[in-house]
């Protein structure tokens, strides 16, 4: 193969050639124009996943800051009134009954022969029950209030989830009348429940 003189010299221009080339690159110009967009493209993104997690962890704090019973319905008490009947147990007639059901709500087993309930109807006291054990209810002075029933006084203890049922007398509380009960226990003094409902 022939060369001339003059293509070997536009083959090696730079003294020490040895006739390799290296290949071609785009100018550089290009190369930084294309990495500076792909640098703006990684910021936004990066950008957006540090504003997500900020605004993610400022939400985790402010919600930390509300009080949980805000959202919540109110705790209720170990002793609830779950229904004041106005009916006649024995004939369904409306007579005006104050049929008073109260219910073991909480998970402790009370002795029934230490609770005292006392009633209040629109805030004014109005009946008390000594005792709430059925068998120890009967001999007692018990002026308003007729009977007890139901499996919370039948034995000694006051059972969670059983009910007791206080039939106090007729009129004692009329429909629409707000009708609260505390329960006390007799040998400290202290009030362990107190519930209200409207009727």
């Amino acid at each position: 193969m022939n060369v001339s003189a003059s293509e070997m010299a536009g083959r090696f221009d730079q003294p020490g050639d040895t006739g390799c080339r290296a290949p071609r690159w785009p100018p550089l110009r290009q190369i930084v124009r294309s990495e500076h967009a792909l640098s703006h493209t990684h910021a936004a993104l990066l950008m957006t996943a540090i504003t997500v997690i900020l605004a993610a962890i400022l939400l985790l704090m402010l919600l930390s800051m509300i009080p949980s019973w805000s959202w919540a319905e109110p705790e209720l008490p170990p002793i609830i009134i779950t229904g004041v009947l106005h009916t006649s147990g024995e004939t369904g007639q409306m007579t005006y009954a104050s049929r008073v059901f109260l219910v073991n709500n909480g998970s402790t087993v009370y002795e029934n022969d230490r609770l005292r309930a006392i009633f209040y109807r629109d805030g004014t006291r109005t009946r008390t029950v000594s005792t709430l054990n059925g068998y120890l209810f009967i001999p007692t002075h018990h002026y308003g209030v007729r009977l007890l029933k139901g499996p919370g006084c039948r034995t000694l203890y006051w059972n969670p989830g059983e009910e007791i049922e206080v039939d106090l007398a007729d009129e004692t509380f009329v429909p629409g009348v707000m009708v609260t009960v505390e329960i006390e226990d007799k040998r400290t003094g202290k009030v362990i429940s107190k519930h209200s409902v409207v009727v």
